[in-house]
């Protein structure tokens, strides 16, 4: 995983002013984007929890970074085998980050197992009981999943009024202290991106790449995509 993240890193260091975004994106994008939403969760999730004993808190990161690791390397069901451990022996918030980062495992299965990731998903964002940041992210997690799906090619009415849905959405989760907001903000500067709205995604992109606390990995898909949106403004 980190031998992936370095060298996604420094090929964009050296390519960033060759115009080489787009074949950098296509071929380490959804690595990263996989990696970076797993992480994230995983490091979250720590400070809302902080009545735990060190012991414990160490167990469930050691847990997560096992998973996070055999998702990365292609073993699926081990990586579900360990979020189902960390599911049915930890405290709430920790079960439910570790249902939604089996639920993204089982997305990338497909089939029956993209069902279950949804259902699964879906419950957690209705749940009263959820954590409201859990829920949160939760949500966050579907709407990349459904994003996913979707025929970017041709855009449909029924895409284009799905994907205004999801930006609706997705503006709750971006205020200023709302701890998914980088992530968010990605999503939403895609959607826009794909409705060839160049101006709002470029905004977008930029204020993630200026944001201090973003990390490496998302400020560096960020800078890609800026000169990106930038490159279609300038042709358009």
């Amino acid at each position: 995983m980190a031998e992936k993240f370095d060298e996604f890193i420094e090929e964009v260091e050296k390519d960033i002013r060759q115009e080489k975004f787009e074949t950098l994106w296509n071929k380490y994008g959804k690595i990263i984007s996989t990696v970076l939403i797993v992480a994230l969760g995983s490091s979250s999730g720590w400070v809302l929890w902080r009545n735990h004993s060190e012991k414990q808190l160490n167990l469930i990161s050691q847990k997560f970074t096992k998973a996070a690791d055999r998702v990365v390397s292609g073993n699926i069901n081990e990586a579900i085998g360990v979020y189902e451990s960390i599911v049915n022996d930890s405290a709430p918030t920790y079960a439910s980050l570790a249902s939604i980062a089996k639920a993204a495992a089982l997305y990338e299965k497909g089939g029956e197992d993209a069902k279950k990731a949804v259902e699964t998903l879906t419950q957690l964002t209705s749940r009263h009981s959820t954590d409201p940041i859990m829920r949160d992210y939760a949500l966050l997690t579907l709407i990349r999943m459904d994003i996913d799906l979707l025929d970017f090619d041709k855009i449909t009415e029924v895409n284009k009024a799905k994907l205004m849905t999801h930006l609706a959405s997705l503006d709750n989760l971006t205020k200023n202290k709302a701890p998914w907001k980088l992530l968010a903000l990605e999503l939403k500067g895609f959607i826009l991106y794909e409705l060839k709205d160049y101006t709002k995604a470029s905004e977008i992109y930029v204020a993630i790449a200026q944001t201090k606390a973003c990390p490496r990995g998302l400020r560096a898909r960020a800078e890609i995509m800026s000169q990106v949106v930038l490159k279609k403004i300038q042709n358009n």
